[in-house]
């Protein structure tokens, strides 16, 4: 390989949820710079498909959170729910397009597929920048409050970000996964 800093970069990065974090967070440069590079991620829409919302006031993310529950939820649900927002150094959510009934499925896989390759990209700059990072899934959430249009548009994950409070255990080996046909 012509460049193995860049390769062991790619294949030393792991997942460190919010437990193997500490302050600070990235940086406005580091998260720009992550942005950057999601955007480089192979896209045959026009208008690219995904972009990153980095939640600012996390009480207003736990108010989601805990909406998002239902009239329903007692007071250990909607705590847990809370708590959930407000854990990570920062939280990134990860929008794309909602696909509508006439999308065509071919679009809505290609879509997934830049947000993937985005969302790769995104991470591989936290790490190389020393941040660690994991990404989570959430419940569908139906009144966004101005984070995303949940007409025209999906969370897809968040992003919990900080720096590496420990080096990520090494990666165990594994067999390929390239094969021939």
């Amino acid at each position: 390989m012509k460049n193995s800093d860049f390769l062991n970069i790619l294949q030393s990065r792991r997942s460190q949820g919010p437990k193997m974090q500490k302050a600070p967070a990235p940086s406005e440069e580091v998260l720009e710079a992550a942005a950057l590079a999601a955007r480089a991620a192979p896209s045959h829409n026009p208008a690219f498909p995904v972009r990153f919302v980095v939640a600012d006031s996390r009480e207003k993310l736990a108010d989601i959170f805990e909406a998002a529950l239902g009239p329903d939820a007692d007071q250990a649900m909607r705590e847990r729910a809370r708590s959930k927002a407000l854990k990570g150094e920062c939280a990134i959510l990860v929008i794309g397009p909602k696909p509508s009934h006439d999308t065509p499925a071919w679009m809505d896989r290609e879509n997934l597929m830049t947000a993937g390759g985005a969302l790769t990209n995104f991470l591989n700059v936290l790490w190389a920048e020393g941040f660690a990072a994991k990404t989570v899934t959430s419940r569908e959430i139906t009144d966004p409050q101005g984070l995303f249009d949940p007409e025209t548009e999906r969370l897809l994950c968040f992003i919990l970000c900080g720096t590496q409070a420990a080096p990520a255990e090494p990666r165990p080996a594994s067999p390929s996964i390239l094969s021939r046909w």
